[in-house]
């Protein structure tokens, strides 16, 4: 009875270090404005890629470019999501890298703050971590954008393993990209993030 106790308190304690670590209340907490398409990088250096399911036999079509309003720039997201050849998504990903490091440590913020409007739903917030070894594995959270500009705000608990699974929980002290993403059903998508950052 005794070792079967043990056994239990150390699979908690191991799932406990596993988890996402988030700033707890009372912990300093700290905003990063990761993009605002006013320069030509993010504020940590890195630049937006755009890719499709393409790389993987899939024949969406990805549109990416920085386009603006009276307001200002944003990052425009369009294209048709198509499913044939076990296909279904175009994104675009940023890179996260603080100072030397091939990594971000996400653990001084509560989540993803972003700006968006979007025709539809089917969108979502990639996160890869050092641990995501395979290109098929990742955290997804979904965006719920309106046709008007709006302020979102994602935290790190609603981020669960994408539909190809991940070795490990989310461990937000380990991110290493970011990536806005139409996907999972046939569609037309527009998808605009004026602001995007962690809050």
């Amino acid at each position: 009875m005794e070792r079967s106790k043990n056994i239990v308190s150390l699979a908690g304690l191991c799932l406990a270090l596993l988890a996402p670590r988030a700033a707890a209340e009372g912990e300093s907490v700290s905003e990063l404005l990761l993009d605002d398409f006013r320069g030509g990088q993010s504020a940590l250096g890195t630049r937006w890629e755009g890719f499709s399911d393409r790389v993987m036999g899939g024949i969406s079509d990805l549109r990416l470019g920085i386009e603006a309003d009276a307001e200002g720039p944003y990052l425009a997201l369009t294209g048709d999501v198509r499913l044939e050849n076990r296909g279904g998504f175009i994104q675009a990903r940023l890179l996260l890298k603080e100072g030397r490091s091939s990594q971000y440590d996400g653990s001084k913020h509560r989540g993803i703050r972003l700006v968006a409007r979007g025709d539809g739903d089917g969108y979502y917030i990639f996160l890869r971590t050092t641990s995501t070894v395979f290109p098929w594995a990742f955290y997804m959270a979904p965006i719920p954008v309106t046709g008007e500009w709006t302020e979102i705000r994602i935290p790190w608990s609603d981020f669960g393993k994408g539909d190809f699974g991940a070795a490990f929980p989310l461990d937000v002290r380990k991110l290493k990209s970011l990536a806005v993403t139409a996907y999972k059903k046939a569609f037309r998508a527009r998808l605009h993030v004026r602001q995007i950052g962690f809050y």
